[in-house]
């Protein structure tokens, strides 16, 4: 199996997965709340680095940060269409993203594990 890049490995720990896999909730659901919480994690990175809210990120931003990411495109079988798919992934999660956000009433920097998966399990 191949290693996730530096930057990916570290967005959701062994403790993480195993709360999601607690749900129950069906592979699908659980599936989406771990990219759900990959892409927030992610997004929390370039939100910092930019000084910009997560909910002000620009798609065109997003893909300029995914094709710079020099740790990202470390990892093995990564190439310029799992880059583009990658980036595409990460400014849709903004849609799921913003949902819980207005759901809770909170930014998406303060979403909580829990909180995402509340979302999840109330859909």
């Amino acid at each position: 199996m191949a290693e996730l890049p530096q930057s990916l490995s570290g967005l959701l720990t062994l403790e993480e997965n195993a709360q999601i896999d607690q749900t129950l909730l069906p592979t699908r659901e659980r599936f989406s709340i771990r990219l759900t919480v990959y892409c927030w994690r992610y997004l929390q990175q370039l939100s910092e680095k930019l000084q910009t809210p997560i909910e002000s990120l620009q798609s065109e931003q997003i893909h300029e940060w995914v094709a710079k990411d020099t740790q990202l495109q470390e990892g093995q079988h990564v190439d310029a269409a799992f880059m583009d798919w990658f980036s595409h992934l990460v400014t849709s999660s903004l849609n799921p993203l913003g949902a819980i956000s207005q759901h809770y009433q909170v930014p998406i920097k303060d979403l909580t594990l829990k909180k995402v998966m509340g979302w999840y399990l109330q859909q």
